[in-house]
Formats: structure tokens, sequence, C-alpha cells
């Protein structure tokens, strides 16, 4: 027993270290220069949600997609997969179990497209809002990751001309994602 429990140990910080790898890989990919062109911000929303279906369930978290058929923005399509992925991951870790997470794009005010992850989990203190997007910052020790997802999703957002956003959700729960213009 005093053996499995070590090795279990050492088999969850080598995932751990991939996963940190994986995200700094992934913060490297975003500050380099990306090639733009035209892609549908909803049909990139549909096809990620799809794919992140089968963990929701057996997490027990009820996923689905809201929103415009068609959204076309100019953007490179696999940091902004990436994006989703890091907004869609991040709530189903932190909503919990039972919890309901909602991928929307929308257009919103002035010429802007709206993607964003909305759930209905504990949400996040007020006082730590302005965390969100650092590096390194996480929500609980509790919950697992390092840190970075966020900040890729920014520093993505900030390299299509757009920005991250997050506000609360009432009564409980988190809306985040990303404002990007539309062409």
């Amino acid at each position: 027993p005093a053996v499995r429990e070590r090795l279990e140990k050492v088999l969850s910080a080598a995932r751990r270290s991939a996963h940190l790898v994986h995200q700094l890989l992934q913060l490297a990919r975003s500050e380099a220069s990306v090639e733009m062109q035209p892609l549908d911000l909803a049909a990139l929303a549909r096809e990620v949600a799809r794919d992140w279906a089968g963990r929701a369930l057996a997490l027990g978290t009820d996923l689905g997609y809201e929103g415009d058929e068609q959204r076309i923005v100019q953007g490179q399509p696999l940091l902004l997969r990436e994006a989703l992925n890091n907004l869609i991951d991040n709530a189903l870790h932190y909503a919990g179990p039972g919890a309901t997470v909602t991928v929307h794009v929308s257009a919103g005010p002035n010429g802007w497209a709206e993607l964003v992850v909305e759930d209905d989990g504990p949400g996040v203190a007020q006082q730590h809002f302005a965390d969100l997007f650092s590096r390194f910052w996480r929500g609980s020790d509790q919950a697992g990751g390092c840190g970075l997802g966020l900040s890729i999703v920014e520093e993505i957002a900030l390299r299509h001309g757009g920005r991250a956003v997050a506000e609360p959700v009432r009564p409980h729960g988190l809306r985040a994602g990303l404002k990007l213009p539309l062409t």
C-alpha cells in the first residue's frame, strides 16, 4: 500500500508537470506572430464544445452551446481553439459536478464578437477578479492546474486585437471569455 501511494503521487506529479509544459508551450505559441484568416467563431465554438462533451458528461456537468449560427472574425484557428479549450477546462474544473456550462458566441456592441463560457458553479470572489488573468494564479489549490489557462486566454485575445473578459453570474457562477473585433 505504501509503495502504491508513492507511485500514485509520482504519477500525479508527472501529470501536473506535463500539463505545465503543455501550458507553457501554448503561452509561447500565443506570444509568437500569428497569421490571421477569416473564420467562423460560432462554428469553431460548437466544434470545441462537442469535443468536450464526453469529458463533461463523465464529470456530471451539462455542457452546451447557445448563440449565433455564424460570426466571422479574423483569427488564428489553433490559438482560438486553445483559448476556448482553456475556458471550458476551467469551467468544468471549478464549477463542479451537477453544474451547467454554456459556450456562447454573439455579436456584442460596437462591432465586437463575444466568445464566452458561462457556468453556474460557485464563481469567484470579487476580490480575486483582478487576479484571474495573472500567470500562475489559481482559484483553489485543490483544483489542480498550474494557473496559466486564463493568462493564455488573455494573451490570445490581445493577439487578435481583442481582450479577455470575466464577470460574475448572479446568483452564482462565472462568465469568462474573449471579445474580438468583427470583420
